[in-house]
């Protein structure tokens, strides 16, 4: 289970807000993926989370993209280029889905992928953004 702490803090309170959401639906998907037998319901929501993650993280990345070309974030080339990284791993992830059904052990392995990639991202990336908007907020 991913923790939200300060460290995370981008100096946005709407990109804050949205992590904080990636997080907690990350979160949920770890609820589903220990379910060593999952009940068709519990795939279902499994697909649905999967799929509300892949549309919610596109929306974000949208926004924090323009947020870090507007203040001239030094990370912005390479924020996208990681953004484009995890939108592989939740489409890799649906393929894997559409040939071979639920597989408890996948939906496991995306939730470790995309745990460690959220948190890691934002600490590397998105954190390098708090510098930008407190030097705009300054000038």
């Amino acid at each position: 289970m991913i923790v939200w702490t300060k460290e995370f803090e981008t100096g946005s309170a709407k990109l804050d807000d949205q992590h904080r959401t990636l997080i907690d639906n990350i979160n949920l998907l770890e609820d589903l993926a220990v379910t060593a037998k999952a009940s068709p319901k519990e795939r279902e929501i499994a697909v649905s989370l999967v799929v509300y993650l892949e549309a919610y993280a596109n929306l974000h990345f949208q926004v924090e993209e323009q947020c870090m070309e507007s203040y001239r974030c030094p990370v912005h080339a390479l924020n996208q280029w990681e953004h484009e990284r995890f939108r592989q791993f939740i489409q890799d992830y649906k393929r894997e889905y559409e040939l071979n059904g639920f597989s408890a052990e996948r939906l496991q392995s995306l939730h470790q992928v995309m745990s460690k990639w959220i948190q890691e991202h934002i600490l590397r990336i998105d954190t390098q953004l708090k510098p930008c908007l407190a030097k705009q907020a300054a000038a």
